[in-house]
């Protein structure tokens, strides 16, 4: 019987969930999960190293390599072969600024868009 998958936390639901060729005659939509998409962002994007992404997203160094790969893997099968991208949700426990920021600063938090692991582990203690 396999463990049960421990929930990621991730910044903020992706506000983008949908990406398609033009004209749209995509074949096989292809799933990306939010999980998936928040390593994108933070390892691709905000240039954070796997070990520092593996803090923010309270998982381990190689739970991050498993969905950076992943990841990749998808997002390269998309753009070329022309197949529609799809993010869903999947596991994950969003800390959003301003709804479950545990720190309660709303839009002055320092760390908007960018919780360090103290704001993360607040927010797995106020759940449990």
């Amino acid at each position: 019987m396999a463990r049960p998958k421990k929930e990621r936390v991730i910044c903020s639901a992706p506000r983008h969930r949908r990406f398609a060729p033009i004209p749209e005659e995509a074949e096989n939509e292809i799933i990306l999960q939010a999980d998936e998409y928040e390593v994108l962002r933070l390892h691709d994007l905000e240039h954070l190293t796997q070990s520092e992404v593996a803090a923010q997203m309270l998982v381990s160094r190689p739970t991050v390599t498993i969905l950076l790969n992943a990841a990749h893997q998808k997002l390269a099968d998309a753009l070329v072969n022309g197949r529609m991208l799809v993010v869903e949700d999947g596991n994950c426990a969003v800390c959003e600024i301003g709804c479950a920021c545990p720190t309660e600063k709303k839009e002055t938090c320092e760390n908007k868009q960018r919780c360090k692991a103290s704001c993360r582990l607040a927010l797995q203690t106020k759940n449990q």
